[in-house]
């Protein structure tokens, strides 16, 4: 099946497809995006990012490494290492970390089982959702 167009695709596919081209130490972004399709029942949304760090020293500054994504554009990258699920239920979420383990996703694999925590970390909404994020190094 043709991909849409840039113009035509979903933010959503835009994501996955950086997803699928992601290749970042033990991330295999193929092997992840063709898992998240097969299972997307499980889940209502997918992004990959890199979070930065708080510079400590200089409150309220940038974030260090927090424009990383931004640096690598220009080698036709996309540094981020670290992908956030939020799925249609805590169980789903479960669920999806148990594929993502049989399936090789790699990464060290985190589930956000506080609603609340889960909840401000998206903005607020709904808190009956569950949150998965994977990382790699």
């Amino acid at each position: 099946m043709p991909s849409p167009s840039l113009q035509k695709a979903s933010i959503q596919d835009i994501q996955l497809e950086l997803i699928r081209r992601t290749q970042h130490n033990a991330l295999d972004g193929e092997r992840v995006y063709k898992s998240l399709l097969k299972h997307h029942v499980l889940w209502q949304a997918v992004l990959l990012d890199r979070q930065g760090v708080p510079n400590y020293r200089k409150p309220g500054g940038l974030q260090l490494a927090g424009l990383v994504k931004l640096r690598d554009l220009t080698h036709n990258l996309w540094n981020a290492d670290t992908l956030f699920v939020p799925t249609t239920s805590p169980a789903a979420a479960r669920e999806l970390a148990e594929v993502a383990m049989r399936e090789g996703w790699g990464g060290e694999l985190q589930l956000h089982e506080d609603r609340e925590e889960a909840a401000n970390a998206l903005g607020g909404g709904p808190r009956n959702c569950g949150l998965l994020s994977i990382w790699w190094d």
